[in-house]
Parts: structure tokens; sequence; C-alpha cells
């Protein structure tokens, strides 16, 4: 009878400790353009300036602009003065017709009490009949006079409503014509889009620019870790992902902030952020340290495996007997495997002695359980041949 050490395994995810080169970069660079013509009338930052975003770098002369923005003011107070003066000749005029109305009222309320009061002595005798002919004339030219002022009224509305929306009109396109003379002049002032540091400046005072041109150079004060990884665990190191990046003798937390998701083929492109107060200095080289998943299976020491030509294989122990299983290779990480091909929980012998054959006899010395999970980078080759 063979004495043997085994253990119950486990099922569980078997991962691995990586140590990748990473280096550290802004996390924002670029290039900022004049965005009009000028010349450079002031330098407001040089090389190594720390600037927030939207400040004000450089400032440009440009007279042509300064014209514009006067000549739209000037067009924007006569369309102004032009609606008031409208508003101004609606409403006096708006006055003298109203006045006229209500002298056109009171005339025909006085011309039909008058025919009223002779109609009454008309019918009693006391006066003839042209009398009351002639006042009812008088009413009806009061009433045609009544009608005439209202119109004129109506006549002063309508023409005041029309020529006061289109003062209205002028001044809102003077408005928008003096915004855009006023933008484009805010133009020559050269602002920076995001916070950092001038690393470049590629023009000087009293020089000429043109819309476009290139004047300086800006990175961001925030900095990142790019990596490559390899595609088979980029999907493990989703965005929010905690690593940790050592450079000398420091370690830094850091987080991954982008993941360009798994390649077919090549490393794939990983970007972490800082996350603790303290950083080392853009382009320093340092080590990605992160754990990834090697494979999930049933977990057993990888002194257990055995190889042959044709197949890799354990023992377990069974009623006192060696039985041989078949496996197949999952993932190596350290000193365990994952494997497929026997269950959770059978007695794996963890290190067979030489010669042991399918059915022998064996006596048991227990050597402790495995754990669900290993870390640690596989060894160079599996035991005994194993893939």
């Amino acid at each position: 009878m063979t004495p043997v050490q085994a253990a119950a395994v486990k099922s569980g995810t078997l991962s691995a400790q990586r140590r990748l080169s990473g280096t550290v970069a802004a996390a924002q660079s670029g290039t900022v353009t004049a965005r009009t013509s000028g010349t450079v009338t002031e330098v407001l930052a040089g090389v190594g300036s720390a600037l927030g975003a939207g400040d004000t770098a450089l400032r440009l002369s440009s007279p042509d602009l300064q014209s514009s923005v006067q000549s739209a003011q000037n067009a924007l107070d006569s369309a102004q003065l032009s609606l008031r003066s409208q508003a101004s000749q609606t409403a006096a005029g708006r006055a003298s017709l109203e006045q006229a109305v209500t002298a056109a009222q009171t005339s025909l309320d006085n011309a039909q009490r008058s025919l009223a009061s002779l109609q009454r002595l008309y019918e009693v005798g006391a006066v003839a009949r042209t009398e009351v002919d002639a006042q009812n004339v008088q009413v009806q030219n009061a009433r045609s006079s009544l009608v005439a002022a209202q119109s004129n009224l109506a006549a002063n509305a309508r023409s005041g409503t029309e020529g006061q929306e289109t003062a209205r009109l002028a001044v809102q396109k003077a408005q928008i014509t003096l915004n855009q003379a006023q933008a484009a002049a805010a133009a020559a002032r050269v602002t920076v889009p995001f916070a950092g540091q001038v690393t470049a400046l590629n023009v000087s005072a009293g020089q000429y620019v043109s819309a476009g041109t290139e004047v300086l150079t800006l990175v961001s004060r925030d900095q990142q870790v790019r990596v490559n990884v390899p595609p088979t665990e980029a999907a493990s190191l989703p965005v929010g992902t905690a690593l940790n990046f050592v450079a000398g003798q420091r370690t830094y937390p850091v987080k991954v902030s982008q993941n360009a998701g798994s390649a077919g083929t090549g490393s794939v492109p990983v970007v972490a952020r800082f996350t603790g107060e303290s950083r080392p200095a853009a382009g320093t080289v340092g080590t990605v340290v992160y754990d990834a998943k090697v494979a999930t299976g049933v977990l057993v020491p990888s002194t257990a495996l055995q190889a042959d030509s044709e197949q890799t294989y354990l023992f377990t122990v069974e009623n006192g007997r060696a039985v041989q299983h078949t496996v197949t290779v999952l993932g190596q990480a350290g000193t365990q495997s994952a494997v497929s091909g026997v269950t959770a929980g059978a007695q794996v012998i963890s290190q067979p002695p030489t010669g042991l054959l399918d059915g022998g006899a064996v006596r048991t010395a227990a050597a402790g359980s495995q754990s669900g999970g290993g870390q640690g980078g596989p060894p160079p080759g599996g035991p005994g041949g194993a893939p």
C-alpha cells in the first residue's frame, strides 16, 4: 500500500498578478490656434505658465474688427432711435384722432337730441316739417363725420403697428450684426480651452498672425497612465477597476478610465487616472500592477498533474484506491492549476509517487483543502510536461 498526500479540491477562479510597463502622460494636450488675423499686442503667458480654462494667453489687435463693432453699434443706436420716434409719432397722432372721434360723437349726440325735440314739436304743430327735415340732414352729416373720424383712428392704429413692427425688426437685425461684430472682435483674444501648462509658445509681441495659426501648445495638469494589456485580459479591466502604478519605491493608486475593448489580435490600450493627491511627473515610466483572471474551473495543486505523450491526468483517492482521471488544463498560476475533468470535493493526490498506477492501493495523509483562488505568475511550463 503506497502512502500519499491528498487534498479536497474546490471550484474557483484562478487569478495571477500582472506587471506591465506603463507611462505617465497628460490627460489632455493640444494646440491653440488664433481665431482671427491680427498683430500680437500682448503676450500674457510663457512656456511653463499655468492657465485655467478660458484664461487669455494672447491679445491681438485688428483695427478693422474694432471699426466693425463701432459701425454696428452706431447702426443699432440709429435703429433704436427710429423705433422710439415711430412710437412717439403714433402716440401723438392717436391722441389727436381720439379727440376728433370724441368731438364727432358729441356732435352726433347733440344733433340727435335736437331732432328728437323738433319731432315732438312737429307732432303738436309747433314747427314746420322743413325744420325737422333740415335737422335730420344735420344728424346724417354728424354720423358721417363720426364714421370718418373712427376710420382715421383705425388707420392710424394699423399704420402705427406696422411701422413699429418694421422698426423693431430693424433693431433686432442691428443687434444681431453688433453681436457678430463683437464676437469677431473677441476672437482677437486668444484663450485656452482647458486648464493646463504651456509647453510651447510660437509667437511673440509685434508679430502678425493669420487665422488658424498655431500659437501655443497646452497640456493639462491632470495626469494618467497608459498601458497596453493582452487582449484576453482587456474584458477583466472595465472602467472603474482599481490598479496600482509603481515607480521607483512608490506605489500610486490608479483607476481605469478608458478601455478600448477586446481586440482580436495585438494589445489593447488602457488608460487609468490617478486617484490620490500624489502623482509622478509626466513621462515617468513605471509598472502597472493588477490581478488578471486566468481561468475558472476546479483548482488543483500543479504538482498533482501528470502527463504522457497524449494526455494530462491526475489521481484521486476513492475507497483506498488511486483512480486516474484525464483532465484538461484551463490555466495555471503559481502553484495552482484550473482544470476540468474532475469534480469539486474529490480527494486529489497532490504529489503522486513515481510508478503509481490506476487502481493501486494507497494510504492517505491529509494535506489540507485547496482554496478557491490563487495568486502569482504561472510557472515556465506545466508540471511533468503538462500544457
